[in-house]
């Protein structure tokens, strides 16, 4: 895999998130901040799986979450 499908990939996983687990359109995730987007990914994790976070943990980085 070269450095551009690599790019594409990560995107794709940020679309299929936004659209699919948090019911936002490509207007809408264009026009976020990515700190929005990790929040709202992050609550979305908090009410659909609680056990995909520590509890204690009080700040969260995308590599802490489970992407699927």
């Amino acid at each position: 895999m070269n450095k551009s499908q690599s790019n594409e990939l990560d995107w794709d996983f940020y679309f299929y998130v936004a659209e699919t687990l948090l019911g936002w359109s490509r207007e809408s995730f264009f026009n976020s901040t990515p700190a929005h987007w990790l929040k709202q990914y992050i609550m979305h994790l908090k009410h659909n799986a609680p056990d995909a976070l520590e509890p204690e943990k009080k700040i969260h980085f995308l590599d802490d979450t489970p992407f699927l």
